[in-house]
């Protein structure tokens, strides 16, 4: 190469790094403006949706210090149907005469958004424009992927007890305690029954069941009832008293509608005591019966439609009648029915020795009536 070509090549290279110096200068604001996205996700295995973090930030050179989104629009994609998805915290920044700058370019503008747990991608696109009117030239984006899908996980309620407990006294004293855990229970319920005297009996009673615990009488003064599963005792008290209840050496009666009479019976144990008892038709003559201990009496009323029957005795306040009622299938000379009986009061010095308060057992379709020896004369069929 000549001299005159090596000069002029010398001047094109030149010529060429003071274009690229230009481009450089020119170029450079355009690099410092521009923005970048980021995204997270978690499985929200108690929704079964995916939890989409997205994390916007702008960079732009010193003096530019807010920018807005002109554009901010996310999608997902389940399959091969897209649909558009809404990005909490992340939007369009309305246009107007006197436009607003709302995002500081040093802060990081976070969003989020939830999605199926079978959407298999999501993506958002935005585009910023700074308090110095720059704009960004071309839209960024982001996506995620998921390679699998949020499934829900059902967590079951923690397992427990559902117990009650029911306390009753026998005539004696001595109490009975039911424990029982309801069928939906999903747990043994584990009870502690403690009394008097240092009594304490514990029981295990799975869901459906019941187990029953015995307090002597000399142990029953306070019962307490608890179950570990329970901040409050389900019982802690005095049991409440039997009611009606037939003391040793106390008589017991009948009393039975046939079709032909109407026929009471007395009955008096052999450590019981001298029981009177005077019957009074509404017709006809009344019928006394002295009953000593260890015998047993009967009285006999010819029926008719309308026969009542009233049983007195010293200590009684108030006698109702005892009416007969004929059975409903009656043949000639047989026959038998059973009525329900008044409650009689009892009160004064006989009543110590009337005795009663609890119905013993029907034999060969009698009817009983017991006779109360502190409140009353009960007749029950």
């Amino acid at each position: 190469m000549n001299r005159l070509n090596l000069r002029r090549a010398a001047a094109l290279a030149a010529g060429a790094l003071i274009g690229l110096a230009g481009v450089a200068i020119a170029a450079s604001p355009a690099s410092a403006h521009h923005s970048e996205i980021k995204v997270t996700a978690e499985c929200d295995t108690a929704a079964g949706e995916w939890v989409t973090t997205w994390t916007v930030r702008t960079y732009a050179p010193a003096g530019v210090s807010s920018y807005r989104l002109i554009k901010a629009e996310a999608s997902s994609l389940t399959g091969e149907a897209a649909a558009p998805l809404a990005v909490a915290g992340i939007a369009t920044t309305p246009d107007g005469a006197d436009p607003q700058y709302p995002h500081k370019v040093s802060d990081a503008l976070v969003g989020t958004a939830r999605l199926a747990g079978t959407a298999t991608e999501a993506s958002l696109t935005v585009q910023a424009e700074w308090d110095n009117t720059f704009r960004e030239r071309d839209a960024k984006s982001a996506s995620i992927k998921f390679s699998e899908s949020c499934d829900k996980v059902v967590t079951p309620p923690p397992a427990q007890a559902n117990p009650t407990a029911t306390v009753t006294s026998d005539c004696a004293g001595e109490v009975t305690v039911k424990l029982d855990n309801a069928a939906e229970a999903t747990k043994d319920a584990a009870f502690t029954v403690t009394g008097t005297d240092g009594f304490r009996e514990t029981a295990e009673v799975a869901p459906g069941k019941s187990a029953t615990v015995t307090v002597p009488a000399k142990n029953a003064g306070k019962i307490k009832v608890t179950e570990a599963g329970q901040e409050q005792p389900l019982f802690n008290d005095k049991p409440a008293e039997a009611k009606d209840c037939v003391e040793p050496g106390e008589p017991s009666g009948s009393y039975q509608s046939t079709c032909d009479e109407l026929v009471f019976q007395i009955e008096n144990p052999k450590d019981g005591k001298t029981v009177e008892i005077t019957f009074t038709p509404n017709k006809g003559e009344a019928q006394k019966l002295v009953v000593q201990p260890g015998e047993t009496k009967t009285v006999k009323f010819k029926a008719f439609e309308g026969l009542k029957v009233t049983p007195t005795a010293d200590g009684l306040d108030d006698s109702e009648p005892i009416a007969w009622e004929k059975p409903k299938d009656c043949t000639p000379g047989g026959g038998g029915g059973q009525t329900d009986g008044p409650t009689l009061p009892v009160t004064g010095p006989q009543a110590g020795a009337i005795a009663g308060g609890a119905v013993l057992l029907l034999a060969a379709g009698a009817v009983l009536f017991v006779i109360a020896r502190r409140r009353r004369v009960r007749f029950t069929a």
